[in-house]
């Protein structure tokens, strides 16, 4: 990853509710087109450069503008930080070194929320205690504030379950039966 990318500053504030994001939201948004329609949710959006070491160049690529807006900070760990990672109490041994990077990170931003799509990192977010949301609740918010239409939320969210097999089939098929009862009204 380039070095050029700003980092958080610790002046910046915001009267939105702070966010921080794992790579796998990050992919989901990517893959389906909605990064920069994800970037209207009136949330102050935070991120590890781990979480982004994750991502693809190309996915990469499409969040380098929102860090330069400072739309997306990211937290740079020092290596002694990384190191102590491990260190971290769980219940969840099975935590990758990137989720836990979010996990340290929304402990030391104290109140916020967690976007994830790692099962492992929300089950562990929520004891915790933790607010925790998935994609399924962000395209609930992006048609909530109207910038995605309860049509095309519906055709995106069918797009995303033939690319990302882990999301909950039972709850998808609800959510686009509301979005297309939306659509309708």
């Amino acid at each position: 990853m380039s070095s050029d990318i700003p980092t958080v500053s610790e002046n910046e504030t915001s009267a939105n509710r702070i966010a921080v994001n794992d790579a796998n939201l990050f992919i989901d948004l990517c893959e389906i087109d909605l990064v920069e329609i994800f970037f209207e949710l009136p949330l102050e959006f935070h991120t590890t450069q781990l979480i982004l070491n994750e991502l693809e160049e190309d996915q990469l690529q499409r969040l380098v503008p929102f860090i330069a807006q400072k739309q997306l900070s990211v937290r740079h760990l020092t290596q002694s930080e990384i190191d102590n990672l491990a260190s971290i109490s769980t219940q969840s041994r099975k935590l990758s070194r990137e989720d836990l990077s979010v996990y340290f990170y929304a402990h030391e931003l104290d109140n916020c929320m967690i976007l994830t799509g790692d099962n492992r990192l929300r089950k562990e977010a929520q004891r915790q205690g933790f607010e925790v949301h998935g994609i399924l609740w962000v395209f609930e918010q992006l048609v909530n504030i109207e910038v995605l239409s309860p049509l095309i939320a519906s055709e995106k969210l069918r797009e995303l379950m033939s690319i990302n097999f882990w999301l909950p089939v039972g709850e998808c098929d609800k959510l686009i039966e509301k979005f297309n009862l939306d659509h309708i009204k």
